[in-house]
């Protein structure tokens, strides 16, 4: 049974809930309060699993009376009651799973129960699933977790602790994740985030479908056990990123030393320019900062390497940037000189195919 703690200041309302709950079943009334200074001081006692909040309270405003309530009851998940819409938006920004509006419908509530019980059922299977062993056969503590694994060379991949790729609600989702991401060290406006990800929508109606976004995007992380991922606070977001793990983190180490052993997995991690695939016109500045340092990073690897080595790094090179002077002459050069007769075919082949791109009779 889930244990419901129902809060509001008129009576009537709290029989309604009471009554269209009981009516969906599988839950038992933990305590009805219209006081939410007696329902704060009852609470850790009460153990609810799911709370029912009215935002508008007399003498605490319900907002501030839930960020109370989560540090009485940390394991409760908070739901937002109101007759007032405009208090829709604080509520999204808040660690709620849900917002009802007044008058309360019983399909409304079936449909919370619903979301709240899928979420809590992945968490239970996530915490039953033993930790891996580390190759000193240790068992990590719950303090020791795994982390998610993001791929964002090429496209955008998202994979939880057991390694099984992350399926995303909506494209925008995906995309209001991967906007969190990257900008994560500088903490955005909900205008910054609509002028980025819905630039051409009516703002009332962008703001709904960014709040929508949101709850999506906190109700995956909170399934995947990171209920704290994307923060607000000050009027802006961002996101904790020390939980995921990146090839675009690897491939920046790298790309800070000069380890030659490293150089194929360098040229692995590539898989292309960073969210190619998706398309994402606000991360061109992003995209384009990296492409640059990757490509000095190939160049300056190419000069000091040798043999084979040197010939995956220009091949590489001269794939990105093909107009860049010298590669190709660099390639050619070291081609002839390793007696590699196939790869001098397939780089004149090359050649006259960009000569012909051009319309040049000659590079």
């Amino acid at each position: 049974m889930i244990r419901a703690l129902l809060i509001d200041d008129e009576e009537i309302a709290l029989d309604v809930m009471e009554i269209l709950l009981e009516q969906i079943g599988d839950v038992t009334i933990a305590g009805k309060y219209q006081r939410v200074s007696e329902a704060i001081a009852q609470a850790a006692e009460l153990k609810p699993d799911i709370i029912f909040l009215d935002i508008e309270m007399p003498g605490m405003n319900g907002l501030d009376a839930g960020k109370q309530l989560f540090e009485q009851c940390p394991s409760a998940d908070l739901v937002y009651v109101t007759a007032y819409h405009q208090y829709a938006v604080e509520a999204f920004e808040s660690n709620a799973i849900g917002y009802l509006l007044k008058p309360v419908t019983g399909e409304q509530l079936a449909n919370t129960l619903a979301r709240y019980k899928t979420l809590r059922a992945r968490e239970a299977i996530r915490l039953k699933e033993p930790a891996p062993l580390e190759n000193n056969g240790y068992r990590p503590t719950a303090a020791r977790k795994r982390n998610l694994r993001l791929h964002v060379m090429g496209s955008l991949e998202l994979y939880d602790r057991e390694g099984k790729a992350v399926t995303w609600r909506t494209q925008k989702t995906k995309e209001l994740f991967a906007c969190l991401w990257c900008f994560h060290d500088a903490p955005f406006t909900r205008f910054q985030i609509i002028d980025r990800l819905w630039p051409e929508i009516e703002l009332d109606r962008a703001q709904a479908l960014f709040h929508t976004t949101l709850y999506n995007l906190r109700s995956m992380l909170k399934a995947e056990g990171f209920p704290d991922m994307v923060m607000f606070e000050n009027g802006r977001y961002w996101m904790q990123t020390g939980r995921i793990d990146s090839d675009i983190e690897r491939l920046r180490e790298i790309m800070r030393h000069t380890d030659k052993s490293a150089a194929d997995e360098a040229l692995a991690l590539y898989r292309g320019d960073l969210l190619e695939m998706e398309y994402y016109q606000w991360a061109d500045g992003h995209r384009n900062e990296l492409r640059s340092d990757y490509l000095f990073y190939l160049k300056r690897m190419s000069d000091t390497a040798q043999g084979h080595n040197r010939t995956k790094l220009l091949w590489k090179l001269l794939e990105l940037d093909p107009y860049r002077t010298g590669t190709a002459e660099a390639l050619l050069e070291h081609l002839q000189e390793t007696g590699d007769a196939a790869g001098v075919n397939i780089l004149e082949k090359r050649k006259r195919q960009l000569m012909q791109e051009l319309g040049v009779d000659k590079l």
